[in-house]
């Protein structure tokens, strides 16, 4: 898939995993930026054009269903991809995240969901 100028913003609140999502999805091509909560995020979709969201769920300041719902109100066009350890799978998509991905989950998995995510 060709990832010319798609942006990617991840929120979650897990240094590790953003520093792995920045570092992997950097790697397949992606200009990825990091934020640690949904604050952050909303802040950033505020002010920049982003193609792609990442949220975790439980994360300070601002959940991600939270986030989805004012992230979508504020870019309707906003593919968002929901993530989470927990059974969070239906409030991410009655929020409004395009796809759900359960955590933990491997790189492909990430790769085919966000490649299916843009191509739609």
């Amino acid at each position: 898939m060709k990832t010319d100028n798609k942006k990617i913003l991840v929120a979650d609140d897990d240094v590790l995993l953003r520093k792995l999502l920045n570092d992997l999805l950097t790697f397949y091509g992606y200009d990825v930026a990091c934020v640690s909560n949904g604050k952050e995020a909303l802040a950033r979709i505020e002010t920049d054009s982003y193609d792609v969201l990442i949220t975790d769920y439980m994360m300070p300041e601002m959940n991600g269903i939270e986030l989805i719902k004012k992230a979508r109100y504020i870019k309707k066009s906003l593919a968002i991809i929901g993530m989470s350890a927990s059974e969070e799978e239906k409030g991410f998509l009655a929020a409004g995240a395009n796809l759900f991905i359960a955590k933990p989950f491997s790189p492909y998995a990430l790769k085919n969901i966000i490649e299916e995510i843009c191509l739609t």
